[in-house]
């Protein structure tokens, strides 16, 4: 049977229509036999298909390339603050549960933001006002010359208490015990 326009396309339509399954209707069983037979192989083994396994072999690969990028210090930069695990090795970054990273300082997205200023060195110290050549003060309010990272973390009496991080929870434990350091205080009146 043809349309009015003549064309046989019209008849070529897909209907869905919702059954609930407590109805119990065959085609119902039939389609789940179907489905549940069919096996589409994407990797070598036969759990590699499985949307988990794709993402875990996806982030391995990028944790792997980064690690290996990240050994060049022209990638790394002269600022990162290495961290260590307990074990002495260096601290990786890793994706289950938040990973070390984020989980350590319980999610707080505002916290996360402060170590990361710190461990990457882009913070509102005055090492990074020299550096960028910002017209702010460049010294510590100890009176040192340089406001720098290390003077923050391992020398500075004054302003903050000292703590001499190697881990990332000494790191989180310097930041509750000193709220103001590596922060940037936002003025209200400005804009942006």
């Amino acid at each position: 049977m043809l349309s009015k326009s003549g064309s046989r396309d019209d008849l070529r339509c897909i209907s869905f229509v919702y059954v609930p399954s407590a109805l119990w209707w065959d085609i119902h069983g039939e389609a789940h036999k179907y489905i549940t037979k069919l096996k589409v192989r994407v990797g070598h083994r036969k759990m590699d298909n499985s949307i988990d396994a794709l993402c875990s072999q996806a982030v391995h690969s990028v944790l792997d390339s980064w690690s290996s990028t990240f050994q060049d210090p022209t990638y790394q930069g002269s600022e990162f603050l290495e961290l260590q695990r307990p074990d002495g090795w260096p601290i990786q970054p890793f994706y289950l549960n938040g990973g070390p990273w984020l989980s350590t300082f319980r999610h707080s997205i505002t916290e996360f933001a402060r170590v990361c200023w710190c461990i990457t060195g882009h913070a509102p110290i005055g090492a990074y006002y020299r550096c960028f050549k910002i017209n702010e003060p460049h010294g510590c309010t100890c009176r040192a010359a340089l406001q720098s990272r290390q003077h923050v973390l391992f020398r500075c009496r004054d302003q903050y208490s000292v703590h001499y991080p190697c881990f990332l929870r000494d790191i989180a434990s310097f930041l509750k015990h000193n709220p103001t350091a590596f922060g940037f205080n936002w003025d209200p009146s400005a804009v942006g």
